[in-house]
């Protein structure tokens, strides 16, 4: 390997050097014992930086960043430009869910501009526990809908608004569809907000606001049966993922209780090993499915048999 750039990042050396088609970056902090390294394909720095990407300020890194590219024989493409100053300022409060982003908005301050990787300061601010400030960038013209790469080349993307749902930002969420962002939006797997539901650490068995959430996505014409490419459906996710109220709003709107079952059991038959004590969130969702019209199979019976589980059994026995 040879080494191309080092710098300080605080207590922090950083060590850039090239292996081949690859950069790698070993970082070793104020101990000595403190080390990590990870590797970039050359191509991706040189298209948008250092990931992870989106990021909005390479901050010290700018330094190794000139100096890795002079070293490579690159002029310094657009990306290693810093953002104007007060451009600057509202990413950085918008991304510490700082409350004076809702004055520099009332200042005239631009809602969306984006960073050299084409994320805007919405990005960031859905990211934070600050909901408010997420709603005052909406409300003041920000695109919800926003494209965000997660790859150097863009082939791997999200959208703000898949995020608005992933974090379970309701709020946020009625006021991105009431300023028209599209419900139906496809990320690069092909999944909808719906399927990005996702649920807190107790195994599902809080939902939160997730149902206002599939209910404010289906209001806008959102299609609860809108399928990921290899035919997933929302219910199917949210089943696995143990979210009775979420299942229990989609097959309100029509989603297959039947598909659910499959789906639950199928995974749990998988993951019982690593996640028996979750059975009783496992029960709670056979338990909304059967209510929402399922039909117990043989084949779910031998997927709960196979798992090993009574309480599981038994859902599948009521």
């Amino acid at each position: 390997m040879a080494e191309l750039a080092r710098y300080q990042d605080g207590p922090a050396s950083v060590v850039i050097s090239r292996d081949g088609a690859q950069l790698v970056f070993r970082t070793q902090g104020g101990e000595a014992s403190s080390v990590s390294e990870w590797r970039m394909p050359v191509d991706d720095f040189v298209a948008r930086g250092p990931g992870p990407w989106p990021w909005y300020d390479l901050g010290v890194g700018r330094i190794g960043a000139l100096r890795v590219l002079s070293a490579l024989g690159v002029e310094p493409p657009a990306w290693t430009e810093p953002l104007r100053p007060d451009v600057m300022d509202l990413f950085r409060r918008a991304h510490r869910g700082d409350s004076a982003v809702i004055e520099l908005l009332a200042m005239g301050a631009d809602p969306d501009p984006v960073d050299a990787c084409g994320a805007s300061p919405l990005w960031y601010a859905v990211r934070t526990l600050a909901s408010g400030i997420a709603v005052a960038l909406i409300d003041a013209g920000a695109d919800a809908g926003r494209r965000i790469a997660l790859s150097a080349g863009g082939e791997r993307f999200t959208t703000i608004l898949h995020e608005i749902v992933r974090a379970g930002r309701t709020v946020a969420l009625n006021h991105a569809l009431a300023n028209g962002v599209d419900p139906a939006l496809r990320d690069s797997d092909g999944a909808t907000p719906m399927h990005v539901i996702e649920g807190p650490a107790s195994g599902g068995l809080l939902d939160g606001d997730n149902p206002e959430m599939v209910r404010a996505l289906a209001r806008a014409g959102a299609s609860v049966s809108a399928a990921l490419p290899d035919g997933t459906q929302p219910i199917e996710q949210a089943a696995r993922r143990l979210l009775p109220a979420t299942v229990a709003a989609l097959v309100d709107l029509g989603a297959e209780p039947g598909r659910g079952l499959d789906a639950l059991l199928a995974w749990w038959a998988t993951a019982v090993a690593v996640s028996a004590a979750r059975a009783e969130a496992v029960a709670n969702v056979v338990d909304v499915l059967r209510a929402g019209g399922a039909e117990v199979t043989e084949r779910h019976r031998a997927l709960a048999v196979a798992a090993g589980v009574e309480q599981v059994m038994a859902a599948l026995r009521r």
